[in-house]
């Protein structure tokens, strides 16, 4: 993904804003609540990578031991910041300014995108965590997602 297409992104989702929540806000709940189901979160360590206005955290917080959001929407993470036990990161979710395996689970949910920087995307939440756990609308993403955390 290029640097151009990064800004883009990033300004589509400043401009968005809390609008996102009017689009998008059931299928992000249904989402996560799917994507966590069957796993233990209670005091474990999670970074939700591209975790926008924060749903994920507004979800799980209370139950983690560390609730970590990363976007590279700046202006998106002050709704997360508010939450208590959330640490917020404005930052390219390819490129974490993170220590390798400091958290426990990497949460990717309508992240992954295989046309663009998907797979650095996984490569990033595979370095700092154990455990991935990414969904995508697009099966072409899931379908990346499949293929990179099934080969080690």
């Amino acid at each position: 993904m290029t640097i151009t297409s990064k800004v883009r992104v990033r300004e589509l989702y400043e401009r968005m804003g809390l609008s996102y929540l009017e689009l998008y806000l059931v299928e992000s709940v249904t989402g996560y609540l799917t994507l966590i189901e069957g796993v233990k979160l209670r005091d474990v360590r999670v970074i939700d990578i591209g975790c926008g206005l924060g749903i994920g955290a507004g979800l799980l917080s209370g139950i983690t031991k560390q609730y970590a959001c990363i976007d590279i929407a700046c202006g998106l993470l002050r709704y997360p910041a508010s939450l208590p036990n959330v640490d917020v990161v404005c930052s390219d979710g390819a490129m974490l300014p993170i220590r390798s395996s400091s958290f426990n689970t990497s949460i990717l949910l309508n992240t992954v995108n295989a046309d663009l920087d998907g797979s650095d995307l996984i490569r990033e939440a595979r370095r700092v965590s154990s455990l991935v756990l990414a969904r995508s609308p697009r099966s072409i993403d899931n379908e990346l997602i499949a293929t990179l955390l099934r080969g080690g």
